[in-house]
């Protein structure tokens, strides 16, 4: 039997580091999607990757251990991924999720997105040490989602009901390039900075966590000043954070003079690049002669997409489950 499942990447609208002391996030899919195809054989466990095959081989041992799966795994796991590896879009969230997906219904003939995620956030840790959990989340539940994890064992992880109000003009992705720095190492960094500036730290969380809600009601109504002020005043909380890249700046800032707003995705970067950027404008044009000025990429973006998939899996045709 072959097992199929999909899963699309990520993008914090807002919200990204604070998440992980307490403070809410704002998580969107995107239209990118990872696809893990699961296949039986005879020779033991195969994986066939266009990307790093460390969560994969983790996915395959935490869901061993949560069934008591003993002797050898006889599969071959294939991934294809059209999200880009190391660009703070979720692509390992993207992984383990899909892969433990694929698993769960290869072994067991179970579909279900609650455990899938709660699985797939002990393979992200292998990833990130002490990841939100808000990346498996979104990219299991898909649409939008609120996630706050107030202590391990209790997180609130809330789909939106709405999608981006039909007024608001178009996101876009600008990409700077591969962050020398890991997701983990950029946590870390932050953990000490709040570590030594305790009162200052706090802060800035809580005014990240006030452009997290207004992001969230802009959306929603379709107030594009509040949305444009929202993401500058989030923005300004990361650099705070010194978690971008004084490289990336000045890209950011043209943006901004122009009319627009634009900020870090995850991790973010100190040295050199950042990954993608999101940026909102109404002046699509602009936005885009702005990035060639700086000489960077621009790649349209559709948020909201649909979660974590079930695209084949019957001996005797397709089935396709969605979340």
């Amino acid at each position: 039997m072959k097992v199929i499942v999909s899963t699309p990447g990520k993008i914090h609208l807002m919200g990204e580091h604070a998440v992980v002391y307490g403070a809410p996030a704002l998580l969107a899919a995107i239209n990118r999607r990872l696809t893990v195809t699961v296949t039986p054989n005879d020779k033991g466990l195969l994986i066939q990757s266009d990307v790093e095959d460390r969560l994969i081989r983790e996915a395959v041992r935490v869901v061993q251990e949560r069934f008591k799966l003993n002797g050898d795994v006889r599969a071959t796991i294939r991934v294809s991924s059209a999200i880009p590896a190391g660009r703070h879009l979720g692509s390992s969230a993207a992984v383990s999720v899909a892969t433990v997906g694929a698993l769960l219904y290869f072994f067991k003939k179970i579909w279900n997105p609650e455990l899938i995620n709660k699985l797939a956030y002990e393979v992200e840790k292998k990833q990130h040490g002490t990841p939100s959990g808000g990346d498996n989340s979104i990219c299991t539940y898909g649409g939008f989602v609120w996630f706050r994890k107030e202590l391990d064992f209790l997180k609130t992880i809330w789909q939106l009901p709405f999608r981006i109000h039909s007024s608001l003009a178009s996101f876009h992705l600008i990409d700077t390039g591969q962050p020398h720095e890991n997701t983990g190492e950029m946590v870390a960094m932050v953990g000490k900075f709040l570590e030594k500036y305790k009162d200052h730290g706090r802060m800035l969380l809580d005014q990240n966590e006030q452009a997290t809600k207004d992001v969230t009601v802009a959306l929603k109504e379709g107030n594009e000043r509040l949305l444009i002020d929202a993401i500058k005043r989030g923005e300004k909380t990361l650099e705070g954070l010194g978690v971008v890249s004084d490289k990336v700046l000045p890209l950011i800032q043209d943006i901004e003079k122009s009319g627009g707003a634009a900020k870090i995705l995850g991790g973010g970067g100190k040295k050199e690049a950042v990954g993608f950027i999101l940026a909102y404008h109404r002046d699509q044009k602009k936005l885009k002669e702005i990035a060639s000025k700086h000489d960077k990429s621009m790649y349209n973006i559709t948020l909201g997409e649909e979660g974590v998939r079930l695209e084949s899996g019957r001996k005797n045709g397709n089935k396709r489950t969605s979340t």
